[in-house]
């Protein structure tokens, strides 16, 4: 697709095509209103024919336009000047000085990378003493730089921290810092300094400017997680239905067995269940109230199952607002006490064979529980 040269040309191009667009409708326009011939009905479909044709051309004009006018924005502007930058010597703690002088170098050649700085470093061998603000500002307008860029490792146990800090020239304002760990010993260096120059150049955390070369090891760790204290047990239960499908309370007893997670602040169960006219599964999630032995708790119970309350049965999902108590939380055997509402969200017909579809009725009513653990 050829643009036009010029925004000149653009715009003779598009005044042309408007005044042909013009004659158009006001031909088409005149010819229907001077069409007596025709029925009104004629006369109006053919001038909304007119407008149909007139928006569609509009419209590959507008899109054609956008993409003319468009098209220099999207090519390449080019950047400012880059920046320049004093890079004074790395220093250290507990560190020797060959993999200082490595992180100087490394530093050096990844701010000329980006092509946003151009680096200056000042004359003789690099200072192993990390200078202060005003030090680094006054060494920088020495070179004629725009800034100081300090680098210091510290180096503890197995890991270092390396940290990079950014000074105005003239003024030692403090312009950018930032520090991160180093877990892999000197072999993460080239990693970890091309992050921090790369946080640098846009301005963000460097724990927010990581790319698909920049990872560390141990970033890509699983995070660590505290263990939750499980329980496996029996409980019973009744399911004392007010809302049947026979108009009556329905009581149905059962038990069935469970899995308790305790993860402190919060715990979750998941149970299953049979007992007569009903079967099936439940997960629960729980908020403890005390942080003891003995504490009561609320939540809600999600229970996939199939009941009957007074009709043909009918399974889905029941929902059970739920509040109990909970003996023995720091003990290896547990006791439990729920009472719960449960309501769902299917309906059951009535169990009339008389009637070939007899009507549904949504079962509600009141869900009692007891369980032991160990």
């Amino acid at each position: 697709m050829k643009f036009p040269r010029s925004a000149a040309q653009t715009l003779t191009s598009l005044s042309d095509l408007h005044l042909s667009m013009s004659r158009f409708f006001v031909n088409g326009a005149s010819a229907a209103r001077l069409d007596d011939r025709g029925p009104p009905l004629a006369v109006w479909k053919s001038r909304m024919s007119s407008m149909t044709r007139l928006a569609r051309l509009l419209g590959g004009v507008i899109a054609v336009a956008t993409i003319a006018f468009a098209a220099p924005a999207f090519a390449a502007v080019p950047g400012a000047p880059p920046r320049v930058v004093a890079v004074l010597g790395a220093s250290g703690d507990n560190v020797a000085p060959q993999i200082l002088g490595a992180a100087n170098e490394l530093l050096k050649d990844h701010l000329q990378r980006t092509g946003t700085y151009t680096v200056v470093t000042p004359p003789g061998p690099p200072s192993a003493v990390e200078p202060n603000a005003q030090e680094a500002a006054k060494q920088a307008t020495a070179l004629g730089a725009e800034q100081a860029i300090v680098l210091h490792v510290t180096h503890y146990g197995n890991s270092a921290r390396i940290r990079l800090n950014a000074y105005a020239s003239g003024t030692g304002q403090l312009i950018y810092w930032d520090s991160t760990v180093i877990a892999g010993g000197p072999d993460e260096l080239d990693v970890i300094i091309q992050r921090l120059v790369h946080a640098l150049e846009i301005g963000k955390p460097v724990r927010e400017s990581a790319e698909l070369e920049t990872v560390t090891d141990k970033e890509t760790e699983t995070l660590k997680r505290r263990n939750a204290n499980h329980t496996i047990g029996a409980h019973i239960f009744t399911l004392v239905g007010l809302g049947t499908a026979s108009g009556e309370t329905e009581t149905i007893p059962g038990g069935g067995l469970f899995l308790l997670y305790d993860a402190r602040s919060w715990m979750a169960d998941l149970s299953f269940d049979f007992g007569s006219n009903s079967f099936g599964a439940a997960i629960g999630g729980y908020y403890p109230l005390l942080r003891e032995d003995f504490t009561p708790y609320f939540g809600a119970v999600v229970r996939l199952a199939h009941v009957e309350l007074g009709g043909q049965g009918a399974g889905g999902i029941l929902l059970q607002p739920t509040a109990g108590l909970l003996l023995g939380r720091l003990s290896s055997v547990q006791l439990r006490a729920e009472v719960g509402y449960f309501v769902a969200t299917f309906g059951e017909r009535e169990n009339d064979p008389a009637v070939a579809n007899p009507p549904k009725h949504i079962g509600h009513g009141l869900a009692i529980n007891v369980g032991i653990g160990f």
